[in-house]
């Protein structure tokens, strides 16, 4: 076990015989006849509330929920102990919650919430206990400035407590600066007790015109209400997500697509190229010789042609036309053998390549019969 890891574990220690003294302490000082029907129901509320009646504000990482304020307002209306009792049931129930949708919470983890909410309303109990006294007195006087400074109290104590044991907590477990982590937090969890403490408010003033039931029933009507706008909402997510995974999958398939159409144009572009130049080797077959590579009789006439043309229509252009052909070459094949006398075409051919000018037209004929065009 690292050092980190035995801080952490040393502070729980040093906590939590404090929240294990504020739970006695509320269960000492609670009777039977102080648990009625409003209790339950506000319990039940409050774990509800938490559980489900949870929104996290885009763009920052606050969840606003009104269990805070019913747990202040369980504060107002029953005393500290009840406060702490419903917060410690809270704080399980919401943990619990959280494991049953999958989220990996270690035990400690879920210790330390509940000692951190634990104390937190204990300290805010005993807070308004010390400046204020008994809370149902305040009431009672229905002094609003009093009741906004008792809502003060209990907000910022509660704020105080939860955010510092949480920001020596987090600091320990990354290593971080307290007041880094403090600050970093700071306006997050104090929006979160004001909100809270500004709900338990607007609640203990409505339950002066109705009752706790006719609360609950209202809570409950519109916690409904919640719910199916919530799985109304959860059901546009997914199909804002399948239609994402679609989109992704058609972009998928078409950048495959592009890909095989690029391999086709590749292959075109290749059997292209290798038409033109199959194109341009049966040209150069069709007008040339195969022994000598010299022209053709095709090329020879085709080319003598063109002359002729160019030769009507203009007066001054000649040409001359040379017909060669090798005396006695048959001897030389009969004799030395056919691969003797195509070395001396092949040599006839290129010598008189080598007297002619570039723009003059050598070509054989077949044989031993070559014929020249002189411009």
């Amino acid at each position: 076990m690292d050092s980190k890891e035995k801080k952490i574990n040393f502070l729980l220690l040093i906590l939590l015989p404090v929240a294990l003294a504020a739970v006695v302490w509320a269960l000492g000082g609670l009777s039977l006849e102080r648990v009625d029907a409003g209790v339950i129901t506000l319990a039940a509320l409050t774990v509800f509330c938490s559980i489900y009646l949870r929104i996290q504000l885009p763009r920052v990482n606050i969840h606003v929920t009104i269990s805070d304020g019913l747990i202040i307002l369980a504060m107002l209306l029953y005393g500290g102990e009840i406060a702490v009792l419903i917060a410690v049931i809270e704080t399980t129930f919401a943990a619990l919650n959280l494991y049953r949708k999958g989220l990996t919470l270690k035990p400690r983890t879920i210790v330390t919430n509940i000692v951190i909410a634990t104390i937190a309303v204990f300290s805010a109990s005993k807070a308004v206990s010390l400046i204020f006294g008994p809370t149902d007195v305040i009431l009672q006087r229905n002094d609003f400035t009093s009741f906004v400074w008792l809502l003060a109290v209990m907000t910022l104590t509660m704020f105080t407590v939860n955010s510092v044991l949480v920001a020596v907590f987090s600091s320990l477990k990354n290593d971080l600066s307290f007041w880094a982590v403090w600050f970093e937090n700071c306006a997050d969890a104090l929006i979160m007790f004001v909100t809270g403490g500004v709900v338990a408010g607007i609640i203990v003033k409505a339950l002066e015109q109705i009752n706790l039931f006719l609360f609950a029933a209202v809570v409950g009507f519109f916690g409904i209400i919640f719910l199916t706008f919530r799985r109304f909402v959860e059901d546009v997510k997914k199909t804002v997500e399948k239609a994402k995974e679609a989109e992704r999958e058609r972009a998928e398939q078409a950048e495959l697509h592009i890909a095989e159409l690029q391999h086709y144009v590749g292959e075109l572009e290749r059997s292209g190229e290798a038409l033109q130049e199959s194109h341009e080797n049966f040209r150069h077959a069709a007008y040339h010789d195969g022994l000598t590579g010299l022209p053709n009789r095709n090329f020879f006439i085709d080319t003598l042609k063109g002359l002729l043309q160019q030769s009507r229509e203009d007066s001054e252009s000649n040409f001359a036309v040379l017909f060669l052909d090798l005396r006695n070459f048959k001897t030389i094949n009969d004799s030395l053998g056919h691969s003797l006398g195509d070395c001396l075409i092949k040599k006839v051919g290129k010598r008189l390549s080598g007297l002619v000018r570039e723009d003059d037209v050598v070509g054989r004929f077949g044989g031993d019969k070559f014929g020249i065009i002189l411009t």
